[in-house]
């Protein structure tokens, strides 16, 4: 790590000798702003009402009052800012002791005013470079934090998209719309929209008639429209009404996208469900048809097979009349049999006639297969 060679800063000088004060004045005042005190209360005080307000404290261990150990252990209750002692006190017992207290560094009086100057220097930059760790270590558990937040709010999205795709009414996506909302921590009221009416839900059940009005208003006012702690998304199909819009401009800005990527979802549901409920209308409609098809053509079956046993049962009368009108007529026998060969031959053409319609019937056999395999497949 790099240190500046002289870095700058705010010292507190806390010794009740005024030769003392001075003389590190004269060797810090050059680098540092210096204020001085001459007892540990005056200095707790001071850190009391502003912990951080300087960058490192001198501080003397025999003063007047409570001594500089007590004064650093208060100290260290409150604020974090370096200490080093400066005492005449050198033995084994006193170090421990300073460093038991807090303190961060020892300088023996009388001091040497360059080793002074150094060693404040060097805790100086090392304290300003803890601080600028800490600071960026802040920053990146903010950015992790803010990663994982919205690693949480694409879930959000991709679990309301999952669950969604198979739905196929406008109620059942109003509920699921309502449910991705909550998940963000909010109170929402969210309206979908059909063209036979709308679905509004809210975290109290079923949008009451005035919840509904104020939905349907509010899809007039644009894409995103804000009033008070209140802010509203639309798109055609779907609103969503946000009522407790947080303050914070971060958590606003978030909020604001994604309940826009989640509106927009839905919609886009929404229009997949007007398509499937259209093709199932239309199915439905082709469905009826085809068995309206299919009971016609076994109509027209019917009526052809009954007018061929009908056209044999005639021809058969009609013949036995002829034969027996023989009789009657005075004909010859050469005679009868012109006329019964007449009459049977035109029998036998208007029989061959029905070979037609029996290819016809076949044929009629085929279409109404063809129709309710159709109509089953439409189903």
């Amino acid at each position: 790590m790099q240190i500046s060679s002289k870095p700058t800063g705010r010292l507190l000088v806390v010794d009740d000798s005024r030769f003392l004060i001075e003389s590190m004045r004269l060797a810090l005042q050059t680098d540092f702003e210096i204020e001085a005190l001459e007892s540990g209360e005056a200095c707790l005080k001071l850190f009391k009402a502003a912990p951080e307000s300087f960058d490192l404290i001198l501080l003397d261990i025999e003063m007047d009052g409570i001594d500089g150990f007590e004064t650093c252990r208060r100290l260290r209750l409150d604020s974090t800012v370096p200490v080093i002692f400066v005492s005449s006190h050198d033995e084994l017992h006193d170090l421990i002791k300073a460093f038991d207290s807090g303190g961060d560094d020892f300088i023996v009086k009388p001091f040497d005013p360059e080793v002074l100057l150094r060693k404040v220097q060097r805790t100086v930059a090392y304290q300003a470079a803890r601080k600028k760790l800490a600071a960026e270590k802040e920053s990146m558990a903010s950015m992790a934090m803010g990663f994982l937040s919205n690693i949480g709010d694409t879930g959000v999205l991709l679990e309301f998209m999952r669950g969604s795709l198979g739905v196929t009414d406008y109620e059942e996506l109003a509920q699921r719309l309502l449910e991705a909302t909550n998940q963000y921590g909010v109170h929402c009221h969210v309206q979908v929209r059909h063209a036979a009416g709308s679905f509004t839900r809210t975290p109290a059940g079923k949008g009451s008639p005035l919840e509904e009005s104020v939905l349907a208003k509010s899809a007039t006012m644009g894409r995103i429209f804000q009033f008070s702690r209140r802010m509203v998304v639309n798109y055609s199909a779907v609103s969503i009404l946000i009522t407790d819009f947080p303050d914070d401009e971060i958590q606003q800005g978030k909020l604001r996208d994604n309940l826009t990527i989640l509106a927009e979802t839905a919609e886009a549901i929404a229009e997949t469900i007007a398509v499937r409920q259209e093709s199932a209308n239309r199915a439905e409609a082709l469905q009826a048809a085809v068995s309206k098809t299919a009971d016609t053509v076994d109509s027209l079956r019917e009526l052809l097979r009954l007018q061929q046993t009908d056209a044999h049962q005639h021809l058969s009368c009609m013949i036995d009349e002829v034969e027996k009108a023989y009789i009657n007529l005075g004909l010859t026998d050469l005679q009868e049999r012109r006329v019964s060969n007449i009459v049977r031959e035109g029998t036998e053409n208007t029989l061959r006639l029905f070979d037609i319609g029996d290819k016809l019937n076949k044929q009629f056999s085929l279409i109404n297969n063809a129709l309710r395999l159709q109509g089953s497949d439409s189903i």
